[in-house]
């Protein structure tokens, strides 16, 4: 027995049921941030390459006026 009269708990199933949850829970969280981050840049890039058709759209547009004229 130890002399400061401490007694060690036993490892019981609800500690590893806490630390599988605890993994759970993180591996979770690691999933949301990815998937959120995913529809970040899938909204960007849309974003991106609706801007660039437009940019296409005008210069086309421009080089018509000018063969017109």
């Amino acid at each position: 027995m130890n002399n400061d009269n401490n007694l060690n708990r036993p490892v019981r199933l609800s500690d590893y049921l806490v630390i599988v949850s605890g993994f759970f829970l993180n591996l979770t969280s690691v999933i949301e941030a990815l998937a959120d981050d995913l529809h970040q840049l899938a909204i960007y890039n849309s974003t991106q390459k609706s801007q660039e058709e437009k940019i296409w759209q005008q210069f086309s547009q421009d080089l018509e006026t000018l063969k017109e004229e």
